[in-house]
């Protein structure tokens, strides 16, 4: 037996004394038949959406092939909340909280099995009378499995229905027989674990996920906070992760791994190379409903149920505007709901950031408005220009890493100061990026990193001033054409070196 197995019999165990009322699902090994039986599975609405696409479904099709001739065949760990109300009676619902890929793809099947062999005709050929066999009361139940779940993501709703053509084609086409489909059916495993209490669910999930291939650091937080959700009012909690769980993975991605931790661990000198999931403890912090906190969390908690109070009160109500939370890049973590807020609200921001011309190359005599600000003509200059220049050049590895030290900084310093000496901070704030581009014939993540945590670098620089003028006071020496890398000299024809001249960054005295 696996480390696995033991350990799931491990859990099985530690669970059975907490069980207060029997379930025909209760932690143990059933075929995938005995799960689609099961018509009180529910999709809850905080779930991430459906998102496996046509290569998952190959390659799950693959695997029932090329494994049909074993015994049985174990597809995974299935996680279920069984809720209670508010009697604290467990009420007839199973959702889903690690599993729902695997479970609504298996329902898909047997959907497009039923459709494909018409299983609604009473009257059936000998092929169509053996399938119904196969299928048993899955004609039944799975219908009613599908009518119970409502999809608000249109992502899912659109994966749901290519997906199910693509199994439809499969069946079609002879790739998945009847006794691949008996295989899938009666041979196939889920290993199922039922759990009442909704934080062990989720603290299952993130325990068997963190070591997994498949999911991304994201993922695994967003396990965690919602594990730290702790408002009772759950109309709250589906509308606070709503905005999360429309998102792109690869949106989410770039977000946490181009701007909030680089910006995070950049601002405090430390590397930030890469985000994984050994990194996802940047983003886990303090639970204000915490028995005991230490003394500098009391600002954060007085600001936490401030803004609550005020948004729920006759104040917020008359004058129509509720106050948000007011983030700080750089803040201490707050988790459960505020976790999922901040991660919208950068994402808002950092969006409205990469909205400057619209993405549009524009001359560099355009005037540029930069968060509702119109910058001076030397900024603008600077932000056109970057925009704009070279294709090829401005498609470079090391142009497209110097850019985002760029961008970072700039969001770091709006986010602490607004638009408060914005056109001096660009400025300032090329001039100390675009350094390292011009002195290096090569530019990789390394020596970026090590440019953007020294600490005379502007992340230090921004992270302790009080004022604006703490930073833009910073004085950035001109280059010497001597320190300039052969591939940034003036002849290379390098548009980073002429925006440099024109701005008066270069010293040609001693040329």
């Amino acid at each position: 037996m696996s480390n696995s197995d033991n350990n799931m019999q491990a859990l099985q165990s530690q669970n059975k004394t907490k069980s207060t009322k029997s379930h025909k699902l209760h932690e143990k090994i059933i075929t995938v038949s005995e799960l689609l039986s099961e018509t009180e599975l529910s999709i809850p609405d905080y779930q991430r959406p459906y998102k496996w696409n046509q290569q998952n479904i190959a390659n799950l099709f693959n695997d029932i092939k090329t494994q049909s001739d074993k015994s049985a065949y174990r597809l995974g760990t299935i996680v279920l909340h069984r809720p209670k109300d508010d009697e604290d009676n467990l009420k007839n619902i199973l959702n889903i909280v690690d599993g729902q890929q695997r479970t609504l793809t298996l329902m898909l099947t047997v959907m497009a099995i039923i459709k494909y062999y018409n299983l609604d005709d009473s009257t059936q050929p000998e092929s169509e009378q053996t399938i119904r066999e196969v299928l048993g009361n899955l004609t039944q139940s799975v219908p009613k499995l599908a009518e119970r779940q409502n999809f608000a993501s249109d992502i899912s709703v659109y994966n749901l229905h290519t997906n199910f053509q693509e199994i439809l084609r499969i069946i079609s086409r002879g790739e998945l027989n009847i006794e691949h489909i008996d295989f899938l059916l009666h041979k196939c495993e889920v290993v199922i674990f039922v759990l009442e209490n909704e934080s062990e669910a989720f603290q299952f999930f993130d325990s068997q996920n963190s070591r997994g291939k498949d999911l991304y650091p994201h993922d695994l937080l967003k396990a965690f906070h919602l594990r730290e959700f702790k408002t009772g009012d759950e109309a709250l909690r589906i509308k606070t992760v709503n905005y999360w769980e429309n998102l792109d993975d690869d949106r989410l991605d770039k977000l946490f791994s181009n701007h909030l931790y680089r910006i995070r661990r950049w601002s405090r000198g430390q590397s930030a190379q890469t985000f994984t999931k050994d990194d996802v403890v940047e983003f886990k912090g303090i639970t204000l409903e915490s028995k005991t906190l230490p003394p500098y969390t009391r600002r954060l908690a007085i600001t936490h149920h401030y803004i609550d109070d005020y948004n729920n009160s006759v104040h917020c109500k008359i004058a129509g505007s509720p106050t948000a939370y007011p983030f700080s890049i750089d803040q201490t973590i707050i988790n459960g709901r505020r976790f999922f807020e901040m991660v919208a609200h950068y994402d808002a921001l950092i969006t409205k950031y990469k909205a400057i011309n619209n993405g549009q190359a524009s001359s560099s005599e355009h005037i540029v408005t930069l968060f509702d600000h119109a910058l001076n003509k030397r900024a603008s200059k600077i932000i056109n220009t970057l925009d704009s220049y070279n294709n090829y050049q401005r498609r470079r590895k090391g142009d497209k890493l110097t850019r985002n030290v760029f961008d970072n900084a700039l969001i770091y310093y709006i986010d602490k100061f607004g638009a408060e000496e914005l056109p001096q901070a660009v400025e300032l704030l090329f001039a100390w990026a675009y350094i390292i581009r011009l002195t290096s014939y090569s530019v990789g993540l390394t020596t970026i990193d090590k440019h953007a945590t020294k600490s005379t670098g502007m992340f230090m620089r921004i992270n302790e001033a009080i004022l604006p003028k703490n930073v833009v006071i910073t004085s950035i020496p001109s280059l010497k054409i001597i320190e300039l890398a052969t591939n940034q000299k003036p002849e290379s024809g390098s548009d980073i070196y002429m925006l440099f001249d024109s701005l008066n960054y270069i010293d040609t005295s001693g040329a």
